[in-house]
């Protein structure tokens, strides 16, 4: 073993994990434990970007970013990552109160079977209050093989864009994204105003989903509790929107937006799609999309599924509404305006109802019911002229018992309005200003640029000595120390040039 040292200003430093050091770049040999390594010892600010090499990896641990970092790939499409982790997510992002995490070029194969979830290929989340968040793009996420969702939002704000996701197609549903910010509760966040369209005053009230293109699935987002999420300006190839409302899901969706996305079907519906988007929650707004007819199916349905099937009460119970308006339903919100409650439910259990008498108002859910219409208009396609284009859906069997009717819970014109555009909503700027200001189009990662110095003019016309460059070449070169203008390099067969040559 030859020890090389080597005592002058060199470009490129190497660490005890294998990632080097080059300007604002961290690149890694594209182990997962290298890739944390360099994601963890990143500032906290943003200037660092850790970069993958081009090539094929397997990961099967977790990776875990909370510091202001961006993730890229070394190219658009030279990175793929096989997730075999089946216990828990395979990257958990947090941005922090000091800067975004940006996450691109980076193809994601799910192999593991964390479906159920087990585990997500991405878990995003903010730490919140702040004005920074999460952002995900020009990624791709493979879950053909998998039953499972790519990626969970844990909070309102993320924002994703030019990413594609690939379904399981006849095998079932998932694929895409779920919604689920459960860590709101009740009513911090569900009852609160509206942020519909230009009424996200931050841009970060919502979560984006723009420009994406979405494969073969009949269930390729899930627009869960709490959540606040805009879709537009997608493709969906044999895939349709979906939700869950206050009725398994504990809290439900607060709204959502769907406009101006394109969705295409393939002869024969092998996706074997119900509709274009499964509402079963919440507010909001559908329109400018292109539609195909799925033959037999209807286009948009609409759905109350708690007065037949139940509401989860949060108590290890059920709740069966009997009095309109059912809980969070489809076509209602919030307003500090009203101290109305949402209609009766029936529950054995009394401590969960407001004046503990069953049927009572579901007490969790707190004042402020208001009605506040879905809209839908200006879609246009063979959809939009089908009888069947927006069905209200019964649903069955009937659970609770009472024999509640879908028609005194979801009324056109009361609930949902149907070729009417919504009176108030104007859409929030597009792109999205992050999207603007993290977009990339050069073909590798682009670090964070650093001032240049100005140069200081010499006195005299005597050429100030210029700095050596060292090139060091052997077999199984490692870095074992650094210090201050230090460098020790072990390896064998090393040899040493400089250029240009110092003087003697």
């Amino acid at each position: 073993m030859k020890q090389i040292l080597i005592s002058c200003s060199l470009l490129l430093c190497g660490t005890a994990f294998g990632y080097q050091v080059l300007g604002n770049v961290y690149l890694t040999n594209g182990s997962q434990a290298d890739v944390q390594a360099a994601c963890s010892a990143a500032p906290d600010d943003g200037t660092i970007t850790v970069v993958i090499p081009n090539g094929t990896y397997s990961w099967a641990g977790n990776l875990t970013i909370t510091n202001s970092v961006s993730l890229a790939g070394a190219s658009a499409t030279g990175v793929t990552i096989q997730n075999n982790y089946a216990a828990g997510d395979l990257i958990d992002a947090t941005s922090s109160q000091n800067g975004h995490i940006n996450i691109y070029w980076l193809n994601f194969v799910d192999l593991a079977n964390n479906g159920g979830g087990v585990g997500f290929t991405i878990n995003t989340d903010r730490n919140e209050p702040s004005s920074y968040t999460v952002l995900v793009h020009d990624c791709s996420f493979d879950m053909s093989k998998i039953f499972t969702f790519a990626a969970v939002c844990r909070a309102n704000g993320i924002i994703f864009w030019n990413d594609t996701f690939i379904g399981q197609g006849t095998n079932t549903a998932a694929g895409g994204i779920v919604f689920t910010c459960d860590k709101y509760g009740y009513t911090s966040s569900w009852n609160t105003p509206s942020t519909l369209g230009n009424l996200d005053k931050t841009g970060l009230n919502n979560s984006y989903v723009e420009n994406c293109t979405f494969e073969a699935a009949n269930f390729i987002t899930d627009f869960n509790d709490n959540s606040r999420v805009v879709c537009r300006y997608n493709t969906m190839s044999d895939a349709a929107f979906g939700s869950h409302g206050q009725d398994t899901s504990i809290y439900g969706p607060r709204h959502w937006e769907i406009y101006n996305n394109t969705f295409t079907l393939t002869s024969g519906n092998p996706a074997n799609l119900q509709d274009w988007f499964t509402v079963r929650g919440g507010t909001g707004v559908i329109t400018q999309n292109s539609m195909p007819d799925i033959p037999s199916k209807c286009g948009i349905q609409l759905n109350v599924y708690s007065i037949n099937r139940g509401l989860n009460d949060g108590d290890y119970g059920v709740a069966c509404p009997v009095q309109y308006p059912a809980p969070r339903q489809v076509g209602w919100g919030w307003s500090a305006s009203s101290t109305a409650y949402f209609g009766k439910v029936e529950d054995g259990n009394t401590s969960v109802l407001v004046g503990g008498v069953s049927p009572g108002a579901f007490a969790s859910d707190g004042a402020g019911a208001v009605l506040d219409p879905v809209y839908i208009w200006n879609n246009t396609g063979d959809e939009t002229s089908d009888p069947n284009y927006v069905f209200v859906n019964q649903y069955t069997p009937d659970n609770c018992g009472n024999n509640e009717q879908i028609s005194t819970f979801l009324q056109q014109n009361r609930d949902y309005y149907v070729n009417a555009a919504s009176p108030s909503w104007t859409p929030y700027t597009y792109p999205h200003p992050l999207h603007t200001a993290y977009a990339v189009a050069s073909a590798t990662p682009t670090p964070t640029p650093t001032p240049t110095p100005t140069p200081t003019p010499t006195p005299t016309p005597t050429a100030t000595p210029t700095g050596e460059a060292v090139t060091i070449t052997g077999d199984s070169l490692m870095v074992s120390r650094t210090s201050k203008n230090k460098i020790v390099i072990q390896g064998t067969g090393v040899s040493v040039s400089v250029s240009p040559s110092p003087s003697p």
